[in-house]
Order: C-alpha cells, then structure tokens, then sequence
C-alpha cells in the first residue's frame, strides 16, 4: 500500500468536504452552500418566492412561473482558498393556445451551472514529510422544466449531474473522480394574489461512488450519499404589493430542521434592499437596476454570516434580462 497515496486519498475524501463548506462533512456541501446574491440577501428563504434564475435551485416549480428570459451570473469571495461560482439561464414557455383552440399550460426551463473549489490543501504523508498541495473541485449541471397544470398551481422537476475530482492521488499521479445523476421535485401554489405556498424534495438519488484502483494495492469502492432534503415555505406580498416577506423551513438527513426568513423591499423602480435570517445568521444586501444594450440589467450584493469560525462571505450577482 502506497502510505503517501493513502494520506491523500483520505484528506480528500473525507476532509476536503469539511474544510470546504463548513456543511458536516457530507457528500454535496457545495450544494448546500447557497447560490447567487438575491436568495443569499433573504437567508436562503426562497422555496416560494420567484425572482431570477436561482428560484430555480430553490424549487424547481417556480420555473413555469417565469415572465423573461434571463441571463444570471453570480460569485462568492470566501476565505480558505475556496471558489464558488453560479451561471444559469432561464426561458419562460408562453404557448398562445393549445390543439384544440384553447388556453395551452404555462412552462419555463432553466440551465445552470454550479462551481465550487479548493486548493492550496496542505498535504503530508505518514511521516509527516509535506507534499505537493491538493486540490479539489465539484460541478454540478442542472435543467429545471416546470409546468402550470393550473394557473395557480406550478409543478417542476430538475435533473442534475454532478462531478467531482481530486488531482494527483494515483500512484501515477492521476485524478480519482466520481459523478452521480440525480432530481429534485418541486410545487408551487398561489392560493391567492400576492400569497405563494411552495415545498421542495432535494438530492434524490445522488451519491458518489469513488473507485479506488491506482490508490491502494486492493482498488476498492466507496459511496457517499448526497443527504435528501425537504423545504416548505411562504412569501407574502398580498398586503404591501412593494415588499415581500418569506419564510421556510428546511429538514435534510443527519441535521435538525433550520428557519430562513427574509424580505425584499423594492426602491421605486431602480433597485431593492434585502435582508434575513439564516438560521439564526443575519444576512442583507441590496440591487441596483440600470439600462444595457437596450434591455434591463441588475446588479445584487449579499453578506452572510456564518455560524462556525469562518469569515463571512460576500456574494456578487448580476442578471442580463432580455
């Protein structure tokens, strides 16, 4: 057994998670991570609200719920070495009738791409001589497709693909890497103007099975499974048509349930403030609304605190609608 690729294997199996995100040290931490300014700003308390791509992320649903195509990009400047990016682009689906001359359902799709890394990773072997540094990144591909079967009610599913490698622990010095396919499922309803219920099912089905042939003498296989997790929530507009209030509460496996509540205030028609909590983690930000090429752009900032020793982040966001 190679003690130096031993050492490797497991700092970036089963640390690397841990050091990355802070999320327990379970598979899929970067997709518990958050994702772009706006939901960030309202302390993740997203399930029913529908604005820009990342509702997408939250519940799959909001999609069929979409008014324009929309181009998001977003970044995080974190501490540890660590990146984390979001690209998405979401499409409203407008059909003006059906075969039979009559209203046709209501849809939208939403691409996304979701990038997170490390490096730097101080690695040692057994003797404790230092080594090259590691490094670490996930991806995850994501289409979200919803449809109003109803014209308040929205359902949606998103299928994702995720991919994660770790350079340099073969005996050769290759990678070892590991992918997974899986779903979330999504409902939103509008019981009334101004009043959106939404519940979300995350993480189905995905896992990473990490095959070990070129980092032991014994290749052998190890699957660590995304925890599932469940959201269910509300966002009220119904009373102050310029301000939004939500609220969700999310349960995923191995973790008590959390309480994100948030609100966005909108500034006449040049921009809007945020602000939330985040189980407990006060988060805020604000956007600003100006005119490119002819159509609407945004520009969204996040802070969020953090309940463990690391820094605080902050989230950079802007949105292309066309």
């Amino acid at each position: 057994m190679n003690k130096r690729m031993v050492s490797l294997f497991m700092i970036g199996v089963a640390f690397v998670p841990l050091i990355a995100f802070g999320q327990g040290g379970y598979s899929g931490a970067f997709l518990r991570t958050g994702i772009a300014a706006r939901s960030e700003a309202m302390g993740r308390a997203y399930v029913a609200v529908v604005e820009g791509n990342e509702s997408a992320y939250y519940n799959p649903a909001s999609v069929a719920w979409f008014q324009h195509r929309e181009f998001t990009a977003s970044y995080r400047a974190m501490t540890l070495d660590r990146t984390f990016a979001f690209l998405s682009l979401g499409v409203p689906i407008r059909p003006e009738t059906d075969a039979k001359g009559g209203q046709a359902m209501n849809g939208g799709i939403s691409l996304a791409w979701i990038h997170a890394g490390v490096g730097n990773i101080d690695a040692r072997d057994f003797d404790g001589e230092k080594l090259e540094p590691l490094s670490n990144s996930e991806n995850a591909f994501s289409l979200s497709f919803a449809l109003q079967p109803h014209p308040k009610v929205g359902i949606g599913l998103t299928s994702r693909v995720v991919f994660n490698r770790l350079p340099g622990v073969k005996n050769d010095g290759g990678a070892i890497s590991a992918s997974s396919f899986g779903f979330d499922l999504g409902a939103l309803l509008q019981p009334v103007s101004g009043i959106q219920l939404g519940a979300a099912v995350t993480n189905l089905n995905l896992k990473y099975t990490w095959k070990t042939e070129g980092v032991y003498e014994r290749g052998t296989s190890i699957v660590q499974k995304f925890p599932r997790g469940m959201r269910a929530g509300i966002a009220v507009s119904r009373f102050t048509p310029w301000l939004t209030v939500a609220a969700d509460v999310e349960k995923r496996q191995f973790r008590d349930a959390t309480l994100h509540v948030g609100a966005v205030a909108r500034v006449q028609e040049f921009g809007n403030v945020r602000a939330g909590l985040n189980n407990g983690q006060p988060t805020f930000g604000a956007g600003y609304r100006f005119g490119l090429l002819g159509k609407k752009s945004e520009l969204h900032y996040a802070f969020a605190m953090h309940s463990d020793d690391l820094d605080s982040d902050h989230v950079f966001g802007w949105a292309f609608v066309f």
